[in-house]
């Protein structure tokens, strides 16, 4: 899976749809879930059927998959996926924007790299609690105020055996999964995870 960002990859969409149509149809239905900066549809030789909406922030890209998966569009059921990579538009508001010729390079050095390493540097040592033994419960601390429990519902309810989100007081939750092994695969799959501008998910093991 995926991680999820604001921009979704639609396809099995009927490409014989004349393309204003079709981007009109596509805004209608996702700007429900949330501010729509652009819905990308293409005609060329090997994208027919393919589009992308662009979402202004990954929450409402999250709900917008998980309301609209299977929604029969012009005869054709969708299916929804997160893209790749954050629109470059999205990447640029952020910051994070790197030219595609860096980009290149920097995807061939970072396979050379140890995936725990990574996922162990994207947060800062020093807002960490001591990590505590592999459990099917994850803690997420330091937490932006606008964090709550939907917010992170919506991002773990994604990997298989999520069950419940509980914040005891701001800043702090704790994710419950029906046994250890999906927690961890959420837990690799999230941890550092840009949850808004300036804040990623800081996710270690709960106790018992």
């Amino acid at each position: 899976m995926l991680q999820p960002n604001p921009t979704l990859y639609l396809k099995n969409i009927d490409w014989k749809v004349k393309k204003p149509l079709l981007r009109r149809a596509l805004y209608s239905l996702f700007t429900r879930h949330g501010k729509v900066h652009e819905v990308i549809v293409l005609r060329r030789e090997g994208l027919r059927g393919q589009a992308w909406i662009i979402f202004d922030d990954v929450q409402s890209a999250v709900a917008a998959l998980q309301a609209e998966q299977g929604f029969t569009l012009f005869g054709k059921d969708l299916v929804i996926e997160f893209a790749k990579a954050p629109s470059d538009r999205i990447s640029r508001r952020d910051g994070t924007y790197v030219p595609k010729a860096k980009r290149a390079k920097t995807d061939d050095k970072r396979a050379d790299e140890n995936e725990a390493t990574t996922a162990a540097t994207a947060v800062p040592a020093a807002t960490s609690i001591p990590e505590a033994p592999p459990s099917k419960y994850l803690l997420a601390d330091n937490l932006p105020q606008e964090c709550n429990e939907m917010m992170l519902g919506m991002l773990f309810r994604q990997y298989a055996g999520f069950k419940e989100v509980r914040m005891p007081r701001p800043g702090l939750a704790f994710v419950e999964f029906e046994d250890e092994p999906h927690a961890t695969i959420a837990k690799n799959g999230l941890n550092g995870f840009q949850i808004t501008a300036n804040d990623r998910l800081n996710l270690n093991y709960g106790k018992n």
